[in-house]
């Protein structure tokens, strides 16, 4: 991706053919299709919404993933983590997440860490990327991975799901605001609930938020979270805007 160092790649003729739908897409291309080969991305998280987001922006392309995740597979994850089945029960989901996806597109370069994001290793982790993507469902990790966007001044791509609610939306300091600028709904139960088919909904949209970034259409949801209700089966819209004094992306 042109701004980072890395020069765009040329797709090889199996890629071309691999990604034939996207290249002819309208408002697409062959340039958008490069510009995302050469991309790299961090990924935290490795459940239900990063296997999703995970899974599209390997068949979409992407050059490159970091994934990180520091816990091991249980039987509850099985109703919404779509990378797992029952053998790979107590396994490192990072690991097996990578072999699961190596398995997809063997285009794409995939680094798993089996390691809990801190602020010891957050910045180690996020170096040279493009852009990173937060679909650990963790406010923690949220803070950490928009600390690392703040310093590198990339997007941050931000999804949460909780029960039969989703929302999604773009951080990106020194263009818009950040995760601390944000007052982001957030589930009031701590035992945590979750219908299936929503990590993979919002993990669906979150890969296209990236992509289009990536290919150089810009972000859509700058400055707008996109929060979807199941029980509803509605899309709504909030706007959210920097804050002049917040202490991460001003200072």
């Amino acid at each position: 991706m042109r701004g980072k160092g890395t020069a765009i790649s040329n797709l090889s003729p199996a890629e071309v053919t691999r990604y034939e739908r996207q290249i002819t897409l309208e408002g697409w291309g062959r340039e958008a299709q490069e510009r995302l080969k050469s991309a790299h991305v961090l990924i935290a998280g490795a459940g239900g919404l990063a296997s999703a987001t995970a899974l599209y922006l390997m068949a979409g392309g992407l050059g490159a993933m970091r994934l990180v995740d520091g816990s091991r597979v249980c039987l509850a994850d099985l109703n919404h983590q779509v990378l797992f089945r029952e053998r790979d029960l107590g396994k490192p989901k990072a690991a097996i997440a990578e072999r699961r996806l190596k398995e997809i597109n063997p285009f794409v370069t995939v680094e798993s860490y089996g390691e809990v994001l801190s602020q010891h290793n957050v910045f180690r982790l996020a170096a040279n990327c493009h852009v990173l993507i937060d679909a650990s469902n963790n406010a923690e990790t949220g803070f950490l991975l928009n600390l690392a966007a703040a310093k590198q001044h990339i997007p941050l791509v931000h999804a949460r799901v909780w029960a039969m609610t989703g929302l999604l939306t773009t951080f990106w300091p020194g263009r818009g605001p950040c995760l601390a600028c944000a007052l982001l709904e957030t589930p009031s139960n701590s035992r945590p609930t979750l219908i299936a088919p929503l990590p993979g909904i919002m993990g669906a949209l979150q890969a296209l938020e990236v992509m289009r970034i990536l290919g150089g259409l810009g972000p859509a949801l700058l400055g707008r979270v996109l929060i979807f209700k199941g029980d509803q089966f509605k899309f709504t819209e909030k706007t959210i805007r920097s804050y002049p004094l917040c202490p991460v992306c001003t200072a």
